[in-house]
């Protein structure tokens, strides 16, 4: 070897790390996590760990997929996008727990993207957080709780969108200042393919991109992707005929972060659930393949004639649909908050409420998927009344919905308690391997063209 090559070999050897460390730096400038030894993450959770709230009981250890996945996002692994479904009632929707939540995981582990948003507003408070969101009113929203709507194929997030005359317009967008949601490189369609189905305009940052067709013989569903650079987009989908059907879009970017769904519907209970069609949400949830699915419900359960082995009996049902439908993700059962009523003057906790708590714990157990109770974080009972003569208020005037206040505080619990979950994952079982190959798409994908 020449003293050329000894040189060259030398400079390669000094500079290869320094090279690499600069790589893993622009990786994670998103965000605080970045890197390829546990005890570095581990580390960086130290002042989460030092948070007091109440824990995920996960005695049968069915949060490993989830936390393999935040490790796989936390090492920056190309393509690692930790994606979470989270699934309930009003507070879903109104993102008063998801949207808190989002924004400190993304913080924390980058920005993936917002997630799936609803193609319509199925309710007037249905306002994403960290997101442009403006549908025009000829898009009309048919959701799950409508009882008389006869197709119970609703997609991924409980309603769908029927355009009612030609134009209907939807945006959907990046926010131009704010901790998250400021960016996307990938927009996608999620739409039915059926004979009422039709053209739909796509435009990006009003400059026309083609038309997705989703008129089709039978019926199947469909989504159709849009690449874009990364950076500030907006979306715009336009109905070229009436009774045009929109499920959702979904936002995201190919830099590893999180992704968190939130697809609650009001007035939702485990029956709003079962009374969707079975083979369609199944179908739904294996197209979008979430690391995890948490399912907060029961405050809607909450009623004097619930007959609690009857709720048990079909809650496991529900639960044992989202294992079917995606068995090697985590599945997280969330307990509702506490709900008060008036008993003369005073304020006192629903006499259901403890025992929806404490049935959801056990089937919990019984299941083997983890649990994690809202009720018990925010003090069990008494606690709603408590929280609504605070000041400032957490609880709302309704007496079973927090405020946006409210809503955070629980937010933070709920990933204090994550984070807590996953440092001791990563002590006792330390970095994961490759991801595991994606199962088949049943959706089928249109091009836009």
């Amino acid at each position: 070897m020449s003293r050329s090559q000894v040189r060259l070999l030398l400079a390669i050897i000094v500079l290869l790390p320094v090279f690499l460390l600069g790589l893993f730096v622009l990786a994670g400038r998103d965000a605080t996590v970045w890197s390829a030894d546990a005890s570095a993450i581990i580390s960086s959770l130290s002042a989460e760990r030092a948070k007091k709230t109440q824990p995920i009981e996960d005695p049968a250890g069915h949060m490993a997929a989830f936390y393999q996945a935040l490790a796989r996002t936390a090492m920056k692994q190309p393509g690692a996008i930790t994606r979470i479904c989270h699934f309930g009632d009003s507070l879903i929707e109104m993102e008063l727990v998801p949207g808190p939540e989002r924004r400190l995981l993304q913080e924390k582990f980058g920005d993936s993207g917002h997630g799936f948003v609803l193609g319509g507003r199925p309710k007037p408070w249905y306002r994403p957080y960290d997101l442009y969101f403006e549908p025009h009113p000829e898009w009309i929203s048919f959701d799950m709780g409508d009882r008389n709507h006869r197709d119970r194929r609703f997609g991924l997030g409980g309603a769908t969108a029927v355009a009612y005359k030609p134009g209907a317009e939807l945006e959907v967008g990046t926010v131009a200042s704010g901790r998250v949601g400021k960016s996307v490189s990938r927009f996608e369609i999620l739409f039915p393919i059926e004979p009422t189905g039709g053209p739909i305009d796509v435009l990006v940052d009003g400059k026309r991109k083609g038309v997705v067709d989703t008129s089709g013989a039978g019926y199947q569903e469909g989504w159709a992707e849009l690449s874009v650079p990364d950076g500030p987009h907006r979306l715009t989908v336009i109905a070229e005929r009436d009774k045009i059907r929109l499920h959702g879009v979904i936002l995201e970017r190919t830099t590893p972060g999180v992704v968190y769904d939130a697809e609650g519907i009001n007035g939702s209970g485990v029956n709003t659930y079962l009374s969707v069609q079975r083979e369609n949400w199944i179908a739904q949830l294996r197209h979008r393949n979430p690391a995890m699915v948490v399912i907060g419900i029961g405050t809607n359960d909450t009623y004097y004639q619930l007959d609690i082995s009857v709720y048990v009996k079909d809650l496991k049902q529900l639960l044992m649909r989202v294992r079917e439908a995606l068995p090697n993700s985590t599945l997280l059962l969330c307990a509702p908050l506490d709900r008060a009523v008036k008993q003369g003057d005073q304020l006192i906790t629903h006499p259901m409420t403890p025992k929806i708590v404490a049935a959801q714990r056990q089937l919990a157990k019984e299941m083997g998927i983890a649990f994690w109770s809202a009720y018990d974080a925010m003090g069990g009972e008494g606690s709603m009344a408590r929280w609504y003569n605070a000041s400032p208020r957490l609880g709302a005037g309704d007496f079973f919905h927090p405020t946006p206040l409210g809503g955070e505080k629980i937010g933070e619990w709920l990933y204090w308690a994550l984070m807590q979950g996953f440092a001791t994952y990563l002590e006792q079982h330390g970095l994961p391997g490759a991801a595991p190959p994606r199962p088949p798409d049943p959706l089928k994908k249109v091009e836009i063209r």
